[in-house]
């Protein structure tokens, strides 16, 4: 088993695809630093000019209607205006680095998905696996070494589109802040390792379907079907939220962002919904047991195909 993973993590790191995909996440990690700088740079001096301009027509619009009393029923839902209402409130770093690694999230998955596929889908296309196979007649071992490359070459794509948008978005910020403002709370590290975690069982699930079915197209093909068809069922049946749960669309959704909101309705009203969420942890349990189906059917279909003839 060794041995077939070293050889396996070799052939990985001669890839061009690779190299060309480490390529792409470092400049799709640079584009959602670039986007999201506007909103961590201070208030400048144009910005106050334009925010005292509109306090005063507000302040105006707000003595002459409130009489200057706050307390008055005219005013009851009308607090006097603030100036910070009119000025944007830069973000600190740990927002802003969340704000980035979120631009990029769904293509980073869509980029491991399609990566692990096309590895796996080219040892079938140009006839490597059936030469392998004659070296290495016991089919499992040769299965879980692909895995385990496959889930390595996730793992090392989606690294290089977090560390890399981490250090641009800590030069932004050093930049345009300085680095009295430089702190992060806990929701960086829980969504680095919601990418981490959802990456890796996206890569085992891509590289369980290609080994099953043969074929990269076809791989992408069941994703898109699947994830079409759950979408469109999910605007169907939003009123049933025991449904909804069932949905790989939600799941993904809930595995990305930790928590969503599902949406029931009181029976004979259309009005009023009740509100319940869906945790990371019935997602993630969910997803893990969607992968150990697709892995175990999917080995057991490698094994009984015929690939020498």
């Amino acid at each position: 088993m060794s041995s077939l993973l070293r050889a396996e993590l070799l052939r990985l790191a001669s890839r061009r695809l690779l190299v060309m995909m480490l390529v792409a996440m470092a400049a799709l990690a640079a584009l959602g630093v670039m986007v999201s700088a506007d909103l961590v740079k201070p208030v400048g001096p144009e910005e106050l000019i334009s925010a005292r301009e509109n306090i005063r027509i507000a302040l105006i619009d707000w003595e002459s209607t409130c009489g200057g009393n706050e307390s008055s029923v005219e005013c009851a839902d009308w607090p006097k205006p603030q100036i910070e209402e009119f000025m944007h409130t830069p973000l600190g770093f740990g927002e802003y680095a969340e704000n980035a690694l979120d631009l990029g999230f769904p293509l980073v998955l869509v980029a491991v998905a399609a990566l692990v596929a096309s590895l796996i889908g080219a040892e079938f296309a140009s006839g490597n696996l059936s030469t392998q196979l004659l070296f290495t007649p016991r089919r499992i071992p040769l299965l879980l070494a692909k895995l385990a490359v496959g889930c390595v070459a996730g793992i090392v794509v989606a690294a290089t589109y977090v560390l890399t948008s981490l250090a641009l978005s800590a030069i932004t910020f050093l930049s345009l802040r300085g680095a009295h403002d430089m702190s992060a709370g806990v929701g960086l590290p829980l969504m680095i390792g919601r990418i981490m975690v959802l990456v890796l069982i996206l890569a085992l699930m891509s590289g369980a379907l290609t080994m099953g079915l043969g074929s990269s197209l076809i791989t992408m093909g069941v994703y898109l079907v699947v994830l079409v068809g759950s979408w469109t069922l999910e605007t169907v049946v939003r009123g049933s939220s025991w449904v909804q749960f069932a949905l790989p669309s939600r799941v993904l959704m809930t595995m990305m962002a930790g928590q969503t909101e599902l949406y029931d309705w009181w029976s004979g009203s259309d009005d009023i919904a009740v509100f319940r969420y869906m945790n990371y942890d019935w997602a993630l349990a969910y997803s893990v047991i969607g992968v150990v189906i697709i892995a175990v059917t999917a080995a057991w279909w490698f094994r009984r195909r015929d690939l020498l003839g």
